[in-house]
């Protein structure tokens, strides 16, 4: 059975690539200086934004699933048949920075996911529903019932990150500051299991390499704009799929995640009160995911073979904006930081539609 919203590729746009979390601004560490940044995300959605930007309830998803089984969602005065979806996303990101040389800072970043997709289809049948024949009648509870039951949840890690980060123009007293990284993702996210309709995948199934920049503005003390981009270049590899003639079979397939794009706009404002500082901000976040490449499957030898070819319909993009409020505790000699943001996506295509609140605690060190 087709694991619920695969198709769509919706829930690795959100588990794999939910937003940066890598960096905030241009600035470094200084050597001998260290850094735990952790968020927990609160993720939740019950519609989806179909491949023209349409939204759509999320539970259209499985009623289009339905479909593709000979099982149209209403015949006029027989039956309906409803399906409320949920998304759900509780995300933990453990980020570990170092400064390893007077402008060179090590980063090591861990995800904890756990997320689920609640499905509830309603069977609505009207006065012509015993025009239907009997077999006809059972195929349809059978799909519903199979609907109402394919939930998914999992709890996992994701991929772990392994970067660096360089100064290359400025300081963190200039009013014009760039810095340059690159980084490894390790293939330490969990692969769905094709066969388990419940499972989720939290990683993407191979080494991935990215790359970053930031670029600082600040023309005054109390203000900065930061521009922060990030490109991830998955590696190919191979990762179990059902078999096209049999559901109940898996063979390893050949693929290649499409090019991943995030371009970031935060500008920050900084204000002295008191022994603390607040810093409120609004983000502005576009990511993109070109389509996957994947092996064909060989019905004469039983598996996945070939070159890799594209498949159509599992890109996406999404716009991100996320006002925030953050609380520096640095002037009053606590090495931490505090910050309470609350996102929402405003379009998208193929993606999930949600909301967010993430909370977010810098703790400083000494590394000497």
């Amino acid at each position: 059975m087709t694991r619920p919203l695969q198709t769509f590729g919706l829930l690795l746009s959100l588990l794999l690539w939910p937003w940066e979390l890598q960096a905030i601004n241009a600035n470094l560490l200084p050597k001998g200086k260290g850094r735990l940044r952790v968020y927990h995300s609160s993720i939740r959605g019950n519609d989806r934004f179909g491949a023209s930007g349409e939204r759509q309830p999320l539970g259209q998803t499985g009623l289009d699933q339905l479909a593709a089984k000979g099982i149209p969602p209403a015949v006029a005065n027989a039956y309906s048949i409803e399906n409320r979806s949920r998304y759900t996303q509780h995300r933990t990101d453990w980020e570990m920075d170092f400064g390893i040389a007077p402008k060179l800072n090590l980063g090591l970043w861990i995800p904890v996911e756990d997320a689920s997709l609640d499905q509830s289809p309603l069977l609505t049948q009207g006065g012509a529903w015993g025009a239907i024949p009997a077999a006809q009648q059972a195929a349809i509870r059978q799909g519903v019932g199979l609907l109402d039951r394919a939930d998914t949840h999992d709890h996992e890690f994701g991929d772990i990150l392994v970067g660096i980060k360089t100064s290359v123009i400025g300081q963190e007293t200039s009013r014009e500051r760039l810095s340059l990284g690159g980084g490894v993702r390790l293939p330490t996210g969990h692969l769905a299991n094709p066969l388990d309709s419940g499972d989720i995948a939290t990683g993407d199934g191979q080494w991935d390499l990215s790359l970053w920049t930031w670029f600082d503005f600040q023309p005054s003390p109390g203000f900065t704009i930061n521009l922060h981009t990030h490109h991830d270049y998955g590696l190919p590899g191979k990762r179990p799929a059902l078999w096209p003639t049999n559901a109940a079979r898996t063979a390893k397939m050949g693929f290649q995640p499409g090019f991943h794009h995030d371009i970031q706009l935060e500008p920050q404002w900084h204000f002295p009160l008191g022994q603390v500082e607040l810093e409120p901000s609004l983000l502005f976040l576009y990511s993109r995911e070109e389509n996957e490449r994947q092996q064909s499957f060989d019905l004469a030898t039983g598996s996945f073979t070939g070159s890799r070819h594209t498949a159509v319909g599992t890109s996406w993009q999404r716009l991100l904006v996320k006002p925030a409020l953050g609380l520096d505790l640095l002037p009053m000699g606590l090495p931490a930081v505090l910050s309470l943001g609350y996102g929402s996506t405003v379009w998208g295509t193929n993606t999930v539609d949600f909301t967010m609140l993430e909370l977010r605690l810098d703790l400083y060190f000494d590394t000497n």
